[in-house]
């Protein structure tokens, strides 16, 4: 298969990142530079008339929306480990419903915290402050869930890497993260796994490339 990511480093193309180095992808990415709007240009757009950011170029098929291609992936790759195996559709349902509550509810959410000039033409203190008092009740949830393991208790998965997007982009919104000790130890084995680090180091070199480039970022 011929694989390209249309990604920019720190933003949820990095799940999407870790699902391809989980399940042993060959890809090229291409970095889609959105500091300076570059998801809302006329070639990308070509490519993804939504102005999102992940897409993913399979064969020529054009993938959009982190859950589907999360799931796609999955599908492609059952035996890459991006979800526990189950015994069948009910018990399928559930990854399918935790990956549509990671980009329907809380990735709003994040970006509600980090973001909030996107919800709004007025002041931006109000809906920062709505989305912690929100995201606060999530991570008590996710805390629980968490405590110890995995989000499916001893087995890593792709809505792990997702959760810790979430609450660690949270955090650079102003977020109170160390409230919740049982992320920052899953942050730490997120963190840890070799496919994450292969993600960090080459969302760097892509940094670097543009900078080469003449990119500003």
């Amino acid at each position: 298969m011929e694989i390209t990511l249309y990604q920019f480093p720190a933003a949820c193309s990095r799940v999407t990142m870790n699902a391809l180095e989980e399940v042993g992808c060959d890809y090229s990415d291409v970095l889609v530079n959105m500091k300076a709007m570059g998801q809302t240009k006329p070639d990308y757009l070509a490519i993804n008339p939504k102005g999102k950011v992940p897409t993913l170029v399979i064969d020529g098929t054009i993938l959009t929306e982190n859950a589907a291609i999360l799931w796609t992936l999955h599908c492609l790759r059952p035996e890459g480990g991006l979800f526990p195996p189950t015994q069948g559709p009910l018990e399928d349902h559930q990854y399918r419903a935790d990956l549509a509550w990671c980009s329907g509810t809380m990735h709003p959410t994040v970006r509600q915290i980090r973001m909030p000039m996107k919800w709004t033409t007025g002041e931006t203190d109000g809906v920062r402050a709505h989305g912690i008092e929100t995201f606060l009740g999530d991570c008590e949830r996710i805390s629980q869930r968490l405590a110890g393991g995995w989000w499916y208790g001893t087995s890593w998965s792709i809505i792990d890497t997702y959760v810790y997007w979430g609450y660690s982009t949270a955090e650079k919104g102003g977020f109170p993260l160390d409230r919740f000790p049982a992320l920052a130890d899953h942050a730490a084995r997120v963190r840890a796994r070799p496919s994450f680090r292969r993600v960090i180091a080459r969302e760097q070199a892509s940094l670097d490339m543009a900078r080469i480039e003449g990119m500003v970022l």
